[in-house]
């Protein structure tokens, strides 16, 4: 090799050490940057340091997570730990498409069009600037005047912002024959302009949706939903599948939602079948919590039949067929008398609801999407 060849490829030598340290520097990073997230995580569970594990952390896991997947008993490989799962699964569906899930109005806006054989949860209108735009109607009126004329007495309706998790500030409504009340409280038109007002961001208004009287049986006082997470068989096709679904219930302590994080509690649904199994609740501290009966109404979970199962299974898996292009979505859906409908899609999939029942990575199909995404390696 003569001095130029040699030039040249002591020069690409020099690049590619460049470009790896770059890529090194930027994994780094990136690797920090997620564990903080983790710890923002860890320390916002109030909890005293005799409930702390810290000596998971280092393998990706919460202290609440050593305790809700028990851990010290089971092989955490299996599992989707929390690292992976704050930083690494909200990267599953491409940033651009993100938006769609993340924002409310747009997801509602979308599934309309799909042509699904479902009904989608009713928007009464859109907060903005002070002023609400009345759907289906194209006018636009004061919130004060919608408050008063455009809500149907004893019709209970749900404001929510278009961009949320976990049920955080979503309250809902009702206008009775002597007033309003929110989240069971009376009220005035007053106070629910002061609250909505203060959020200084766009509200939804959503018309709540009749629980089968099933469903309701559970806990009358929420709206119990299913978490159904959808995802592409990489090793056949692409072709969509229900990697997991659970029962979402209410309890006294989440209130008129049946979120998990606010004390509700999860059920595992039986895909083939549709049966509950127990429930389980996120804990306090290092002993599980599990229910075979609803720990307030006193109803039967383990056991229970989800009315309408087959059709709801088969309206997640068209929808996710429909919307390939988002690979990954956990799917809220409502049971009303009259079968399934879709309230929510999002790319957070809820993993400890999930994973509480067992790991997901147990599943190879799962192992193999999440390992082709970069979530595990």
């Amino acid at each position: 090799m003569n001095a130029k060849g040699k030039l040249v490829s002591v020069g690409r030598a020099a690049l590619r050490t460049t470009s790896e340290l770059r890529s090194s520097a930027r994994k780094r990073k990136r690797t920090w940057s997620d564990y903080r997230k983790f710890l923002r995580k860890e320390f916002r569970w109030k909890a005293p340091l005799s409930q702390r594990r810290p000596r998971w952390w280092r393998k990706g896991f919460l202290s609440r997570s050593v305790t809700l997947y028990q851990l010290e008993k089971n092989d955490p490989s299996l599992y989707i730990n929390d690292v992976q799962r704050y930083t690494r699964t909200k990267r599953m569906v491409h940033s651009s498409l993100q938006e769609i899930l993340d924002n409310k109005f747009a997801f509602f806006l979308l599934i309309n069009q799909l042509g699904l054989n479902s009904d989608v949860v009713p928007m009464l209108g859109l907060y903005v600037r002070g002023s609400v735009h009345v759907f289906p109607n194209d006018d636009r009126v004061s919130l004060q005047n919608f408050l008063r004329t455009r809500l149907n007495i004893d019709e209970k309706v749900f404001v929510k912002p278009l961009r949320g998790a976990e049920g955080r500030r979503v309250r809902s409504i009702r206008r009775t024959p002597n007033g309003y009340r929110m989240n069971g409280q009376d009220v005035n038109v007053a106070e629910i302009r002061k609250w909505i007002e203060e959020e200084k961001r766009p509200m939804l208004f959503e018309r709540g949706i009749e629980q089968h009287h099933a469903q309701a049986a559970l806990n009358p006082a929420a709206t119990n939903t299913l978490r159904i997470l959808t995802m592409p068989d990489v090793t056949n096709g692409k072709r969509p599948f229900i990697a997991a679904a659970v029962q979402r219930i209410g309890t006294e302590l989440s209130g008129h939602v049946d979120n998990w994080t606010q004390g509700g509690l999860s059920a595992k649904v039986d895909i083939d079948t549709g049966r509950l199994s127990r429930a389980g609740q996120l804990p306090d501290g290092r002993t599980p919590k599990w229910f075979t009966q609803h720990p307030d109404t006193g109803a039967l979970i383990e056991g229970t039949q989800v009315p309408f199962w087959e059709e709801t299974r088969a309206l997640a898996l068209e929808a996710a067929n429909r919307l390939s292009f988002m690979e990954y979505v956990g799917w809220d859906i409502i049971i009303s008398p009259t079968g399934p409908v879709i309230l929510e899609g999002n790319v957070n999939s809820g993993m400890n609801v999930i994973q509480v029942h067992g790991p997901l990575l147990a599943d190879p199909r799962v192992r193999a999407y999440y390992a082709k995404r970069g979530v595990i390696s």
